[in-house]
């Protein structure tokens, strides 16, 4: 249930270009990478989704499946994703694995996504 309010804090902060809750959600060297094979850091994922690079309208995520393992948790899903992207709309369905880590608290250290 936490990792399951971690995802939902996430996609809401992508959406609302929240740094604060993205800085407290994402690990100091998570890996956060893109169905164009991008892989950002957390500092770059920050900086272009508050600069509107990376403009997230909808996030909908389906088909989730949550296992955790002690410390760790594994989240797969589908996303249906619109978003603007260096200014220019993008949509996408995608294949997504999430890896989160609860040290004090669950952080979310990988991201891929690939296109479905």
């Amino acid at each position: 249930m936490e990792v399951m309010m971690k995802m939902l804090a996430l996609k809401n902060a992508l959406i609302a270009h929240d740094s604060l809750a993205l800085d407290g959600l994402l690990a100091s060297d998570v890996t956060y990478g893109h169905t164009s094979g991008m892989i950002q850091t957390k500092a770059q994922l920050i900086r272009s989704v508050i600069s509107k690079e990376q403009d997230y309208k909808t996030i909908d995520p389906s088909d989730m499946n949550i296992r955790i393992y002690d410390n760790t948790a594994v989240v797969t899903m589908k996303s249906a994703v619109s978003m603007m992207f260096l200014g220019k709309p993008l949509n996408m369905n995608m294949y997504v694995t999430l890896v989160w880590v609860k040290k004090n608290k669950w952080q979310l250290v990988a991201r891929q996504s690939v296109k479905q």
